[in-house]
């Protein structure tokens, strides 16, 4: 039985280092991201299984872009195709990610005073923090249908408690991916000892927060206040 507890043990620690190390190489690649985000040339090669494309199409949004990002490390130069659509009535982006067998979505809002707002169905988007100003909900697994309501719902919450809109974009996509990247690269690093808490928070802190709506972490830090 010890010999058992000691074997999880070091299986614990090795994968909570592996984790720390692609993360910190992940990071330290992704703070010049202008070389890693290429327009997609074959955009044939870009699957759909989950039929985005027509439900977006029938939620009123339009393809915008269509990028390859190379951020993932470790996987034998695979890249992350990014698919952007954007709804002009919504002043909101609809964000598809995909790398072979993973998929996941996103929706996200620029708002009045250079803050944003995220939605994401991938518990993923938030292993690492995110710079002050923007927010970020995910729920694992959550249909699209439903992650359009809860993000339009933390919509309401914003206007009603700050009072500031949706605003639309006044960039190219590609540049405010570009300068997101960036900003939150910055801000990983400007944390103490960054690169020891990458595994908390890719393994801790990210189960921490999923599943929590923005208006409920809004909330609960008032209550600590």
């Amino acid at each position: 039985m010890n010999y058992l507890a000691y074997l999880l043990v070091i299986g614990a620690a090795a994968y909570w280092l592996l984790v720390t190390i692609v993360g910190v190489l992940s990071v330290r690649k992704m703070r010049d991201p202008e070389a890693l985000l290429e327009q997609v040339h074959e955009p044939e090669r870009l699957e759909d299984a989950q039929g985005i494309s027509a439900w977006a199409r029938a939620q009123g949004f339009t393809l915008d872009s269509q990028f390859d990002f190379d951020s993932i490390i470790g996987c034998g130069g695979i890249k992350l195709a990014v698919e952007g659509w954007y709804s002009p009535a919504r002043k909101c982006f609809l964000m598809h990610y995909h790398a072979v067998d993973k998929s996941y979505y996103e929706f996200v809002s620029s708002l009045e005073g250079g803050y944003s707002l995220s939605s994401s169905g991938s518990a993923d988007s938030l292993s690492l923090p995110f710079p002050p100003g923007v927010f970020a909900q995910a729920f694992e697994g959550m249909p699209l249908d439903e992650l359009l309501r809860e993000h339009e719902k933390a919509l309401a919450f914003f206007r009603q408690r700050f009072g500031v809109e949706p605003a639309a974009p006044d960039q190219p996509l590609r540049d405010l991916l570009l300068e997101a990247v960036k900003a939150q690269m910055h801000y990983v690093q400007s944390q103490p000892l960054w690169y020891l808490q990458i595994a908390w928070w890719h393994l801790v802190r990210r189960r921490m927060q999923k599943n929590k709506s923005m208006i409920e972490q809004i909330e609960r830090l008032d209550k600590d206040q």
